[in-house]
């Protein structure tokens, strides 16, 4: 996909040559994809959140307006607290602020994005952590009216065994919205969405949450992706 993208940018560039930084981003990305591991990923994070916060957009990512999009839909009130999870360098909240929202805190795996979004004011308050299915430190349980989690999870990253964890964060009532881009890929990752269909049931059954929505948007330009909306029992 990223090696199409490549290709893309070098036949329509009217100079028929990408910038040099995009491309070197699109080029390390292409690496990212092959990575096995939680730490390897993370470590790619701190060596290239500079080239992320500068080249998200013009690379053509969109899940983060798809999964600010359903927030506009679900959370009505601009004073929420909001839990930005996976915020790296403050993409989504960049989105949520120009829309009026108000009150959000941001947690990320990798220091190096966690200093791109301090620099722009947008949290009450940042914190480095991985996300696993241990609570996580300095978070009030019920201390959040959303949570958002756009491009987290994947095999390499937030696996959705963390969902229950998370809505220990979340008042009852409020909403955890979140995309996911392995599902509708090819016909082996749309294993991965029957996973989390089986897993909706068992939070379901356990009086967790219950699946309110499943919206399919687009990750990268035409790459598909899912919007998953849960609301907190």
């Amino acid at each position: 996909m990223y090696q199409t993208l490549i290709s893309s940018f070098l036949f329509t560039s009217t100079s028929n040559k990408m910038p040099g930084d995009l491309k070197k981003y699109l080029e390390e990305r292409q690496k990212m994809i092959g990575l096995r591991s939680n730490d390897e990923v993370i470590q790619w994070y701190e060596k290239c959140a500079h080239l992320y916060n500068d080249h998200f957009d013009s690379a053509g990512f969109v899940f983060h307006k798809s999964t600010v999009e359903v927030v506009l839909e679900y959370v009505k009130d601009k004073n929420a607290a909001i839990l930005d999870i996976g915020a790296g360098t403050g993409k989504a909240a960049e989105l949520l602020t120009k829309h009026g929202y108000t009150t959000m805190d941001g947690i990320d795996a990798s220091q190096a994005m966690l200093d791109f979004a301090m620099k722009k004011n947008l949290y009450r308050k940042l914190m480095c952590s991985t996300i696993g299915t241990e609570p996580i430190p300095d978070l009030e349980e019920g201390g959040y009216d959303a949570l958002i989690a756009s491009g987290v999870f994947s095999s390499t990253a937030v696996s959705f065994e963390s969902v229950p964890m998370l809505m220990n964060y979340l008042k009852k009532g409020g909403f955890f919205i979140f995309s996911s881009f392995e599902v509708v890929r090819d016909a082996s990752s749309r294993l991965v969405n029957n996973v989390l269909i089986e897993f909706s049931k068992e939070w379901r059954k356990s009086n967790i949450c219950s699946m309110v929505s499943a919206r399919e948007t687009f990750h990268i330009n035409d790459e598909p992706g899912v919007i998953y909306t849960f609301i907190k029992l």
